[in-house]
């Protein structure tokens, strides 16, 4: 009997495996996936390869839902890392859907981990993505933190409601002789700012669809949840504005996510996966910061050796005038605003640095070759640029890493052919077209004013979508606005497309940021060069080099030194070092170049040591030969 019941034991036992296995290669890109279906796909991802990943839980949300960091390569040493941020503000489930999808890639492939640890964190706004996955889709940014936003007694008590029914919180338009809105004479569909400087005068109000749930006069002012993950960081924080909390990283998804990230200085680089996209176009300057560059006193320590009168104001451009005539170079960079405020101490920084600049141009410019040679189109609508208060600009501007961000969808604009259909846009019958007629006196002045970017989502709509994605505008008696119109464009159409094309837009866009992930600073002990003094005297010289392109760090983190220091280590029995230090920081390299450092040391042993000391940099001991 026991024999009989052996065989199949073991057929129970290799069916379990084969449905563990099935199970752990089993993640697919057909549907968005809910919190606990992200949860599940990083386990699986994690059993996958448990010798070389492991999982961080680096918060709960306010919701109780558990964050974590997916780290692959945990058994490498000494080697850079890069941390990849998916969806921080939680309405766009392309992103967390990309971040599963490119660590599937790296444990598919051991091409981009043999030197490099990645740093996974595909969702960590949970509580926002309810707006997706609930039954009343509505594009919700905020975490379940309980935050009173109308100053009440009250606290979550004014939220969306679905009034028509349709399962979207859309718009109402209420007309009203105090609007700033009119109807587009080029799509009724579309509303657009009156231009009164034209001879316009608003005739609508534009609401989120809703009920004036706690009678103070507002509506949706006070919905659930309070802060929004994704400006919840330090650089650009504004205070006193909502969603944003109280200071950066009030809330635990963010502040777990920075003490993360901060408990690992290895990581050289961060991607992040949402609306901006420093991939297609550098981060933007042009920012103004506390100080006022029109008048500006330069300190008496510094005016006499520029020249200046240290009683007067100057201009930035005057003032960096007279430092390149004084000191055309400090420290082998060029005298610029950026280098002159850095000298003085002018503030922080909020624009990125120029010599940044250059990188992120070139990179560019070869990404859009990239998605030219892939079949992909740049000419598509533009995202949400980066947010004050970002993931994305906090890594640039506090870490000094260099910092990309790629957004995954944004609809195509419009063939010449495919314009949005004005049939669609007659839907609300006579009294739409009365408004169109009384439109058309005007649409010499009001057509240049309707929204370029909102007749192309309709044409995307229109063509792409089969119309699905924008609600009609339908009359609707509303309780405290009286007779209004529900409709709009739905949410979610401009960042999330339909489930069928999440493989194919990882599959071209996402490799990419492998590419990237090759450019990383690679800094090596190169060789060294031994001149015997005599004595028991020599001058040693060893040249470091990096074998990267990007530099390190890069101008944004030599400014404020954040990144982890290079330094190079001597070591020996009876080496005394007579000029230069035991312990020799590196300094700033740029890339593909090559650094000398300088030693004079008396030693009497025919072998001394050197190593680099780094978390991100190779530390093997390398045997210097001394008096031949």
């Amino acid at each position: 009997m026991i024999k009989n019941v052996r065989p199949i034991l073991l057929a129970m036992l290799f069916l379990a495996v084969g449905v563990i296995l099935q199970a752990q290669n089993g993640i697919t890109f057909n549907k968005y996936k809910t919190n606990s279906e992200v949860q599940k796909a990083l386990t699986e991802l994690q059993l996958k390869s448990p010798s070389r990943t492991t999982m961080h839980k680096i918060a709960e949300s306010p919701g109780g839902e558990p964050i974590y960091v997916l780290e692959i390569g945990k058994e490498l040493k000494n080697v850079p890392a890069i941390f990849v941020g998916a969806n921080f503000e939680g309405k766009t489930p392309l992103s967390t859907e990309g971040a599963l999808y490119l660590a599937k890639m790296l444990l598919d492939s051991a091409n981009y981990t043999r030197k490099v640890k990645w740093m996974i964190l595909a969702l960590p706004n949970p509580d926002a993505t309810v707006g997706y996955s609930s039954t009343v889709q509505w594009e919700r940014s905020v975490n379940d933190a309980s935050v009173n936003d109308d100053k009440d007694d009250q606290l979550n008590e004014d939220g969306p409601d679905d009034l028509n029914g349709d399962g979207w919180i859309t718009k109402v338009r209420a007309e009203d002789p105090e609007g700033t809105y009119i109807i587009s004479g080029k799509d009724s569909r579309i509303m657009v700012k009156a231009d009164p400087a034209k001879g316009e005068r608003g005739k609508y109000k534009l609401y989120p669809e809703g009920l004036d749930n706690d009678g103070d006069g507002e509506i949706n002012e006070d919905g659930p949840g309070g802060i929004n993950v994704g400006i919840n960081f330090p650089h650009l924080f504004k205070t006193n504005a909502k969603e944003t909390g109280l200071w950066p990283g009030e809330s635990p998804e963010a502040y777990g996510t920075m003490n993360f990230i901060f408990s690992h200085p290895e990581i050289a680089m961060v991607y992040t996966l949402g609306t901006s996209d420093y991939c297609l176009a550098p981060p933007r300057g042009g920012r103004k910061g506390g100080t006022n560059m029109e008048s500006l006193k330069v300190p008496a320590r510094f005016a006499s050796r520029i020249g200046a009168d240290p009683d007067k104001t100057y201009t930035m451009t005057e003032v960096v005038e007279m430092f390149k005539a004084a000191m055309p170079s400090r420290g082998g960079r060029e005298m610029n605003a950026e280098t002159v405020s850095d000298f003085l101490g002018l503030g922080a920084a909020v624009n990125p640095l120029e010599d940044d600049l250059k990188f992120y141009t070139d990179f560019s410019d070869k990404y859009k070759s990239y998605l030219k040679a892939k079949g992909g189109s740049t000419d598509r609508i533009a995202g949400d640029p980066d947010k004050d208060g970002s993931f994305e600009l906090w890594a640039y501007y506090h870490l000094g890493v260099p910092s990309f961000s790629m957004n995954l969808f944004t609809p195509p604009k419009p063939a010449a052919d495919q314009k949005p259909r004005e049939a669609g846009a007659r839907e609300a019958g006579a009294r739409e077209a009365g408004a169109r007629e009384m439109g058309a006196r005007e649409s010499a002045s009001r057509s240049s004013e309707a929204d370029d970017t909102e007749k192309n989502i309709l044409a995307y709509i229109d063509n792409k979508l089969k119309g699905t994605g924008f609600v009609k505008w339908q009359p609707y008696t509303h309780p405290t606005l009286g007779k209004v119109e529900i409709g709009g464009i739905a949410p979610f159409v401009t960042s999330t497309p339909p489930a069928t094309q999440i493989d194919s837009l990882c599959k071209i866009q996402l490799p990419w940021l492998l590419q990237l992930s090759k450019k990383l600073p690679d800094i090596q002990l190169m060789k060294e060069v031994v001149t015997d003094l005599g004595a028991g005297v020599y001058r040693l010289e060893m040249y470091v080099e990096n074998k990267g392109i990007l530099p390190y760090p890069t101008a944004m983190g030599a400014k404020n030194k954040q990144p982890a220091p290079v330094v190079v280590v001597l070591e020996g029995e009876n080496l005394e070092i007579l000029e230069g230090y035991k312990r020799t920081p590196m300094g700033d390299i740029g890339g593909n170049q090559v650094k000398k450092l300088t030693w004079t040391i008396k030693t009497d042993k025919k072998l001394i040591k050197a190593h680099i000391e780094s978390p991100l940099f190779d530390a093997t001991i390398k045997q210097i030969k001394i008096g031949g």
